[in-house]
């Protein structure tokens, strides 16, 4: 067998690992506790915990040319990922549309590493993008039609990136199709 055999069955774990962490995430996650939160309004004590392994403030903006596609209960996931490597997210925050504009922070405590892929945190990589997604269907995984913004590469160390969510995306595969099969 060869190994373009296995990047198909590769992809689909891969993106299950994703939809698994991000729900993990999501149920931890009191809805009271606002996940999206402006620097400026935070208290002392969540200003200080960020400075604790990296951190990136993310401004994410909604675009006036896809605005109209986006309902203010649509999620949004605001996450970094490694430029190179696995394409799980090494932090991410949920939010909702209505929250738009906002200033989020994203933390090695918001990372998918804590059962899975030990050690991957966002101060563990050199380089990063960061994805701003406003999610039609409320899955974590990019689909048609969702909306989406992203970064060029951050380098180790950068402070604050700003992400304005004006692409639709197109393009994408069902999980099913990965398989050659439709979806349930």
């Amino acid at each position: 067998m060869t190994i373009t055999r296995f990047q198909p069955a590769t992809r689909f774990i891969g993106m299950i690992a994703v939809i698994a962490a991000i729900t993990v995430i999501g149920w931890q996650r009191n809805s009271e506790a606002a996940p999206v939160a402006d620097t400026a309004t935070m208290p002392a004590a969540k200003k200080s915990s960020t400075k604790t392994g990296a951190s990136i403030k993310v401004t994410v903006s909604l675009s006036p040319a896809v605005a109209k596609q986006a309902a203010p209960n649509d999620v949004v996931y605001v996450f970094a990922r490694a430029v190179s490597g696995p394409r799980m997210p090494l932090a991410i925050v949920r939010a909702q549309v209505k929250d738009l504009p906002a200033t989020i922070v994203l933390q090695d405590s918001q990372g998918t590493g804590q059962g899975m892929g030990q050690g991957m945190t966002l101060s563990s990589a050199p380089e990063v993008i960061v994805v701003a997604r406003v999610s039609k269907s409320g899955m974590a995984n990019a689909q048609n039609g969702d909306l989406e913004g992203m970064s060029a590469p951050v380098k180790k160390g950068t402070k604050a990136v700003a992400i304005s969510i004006a692409n639709v995306v197109t393009g994408q595969k069902d999980m099913g199709s990965l398989h050659g099969k439709s979806p349930m």
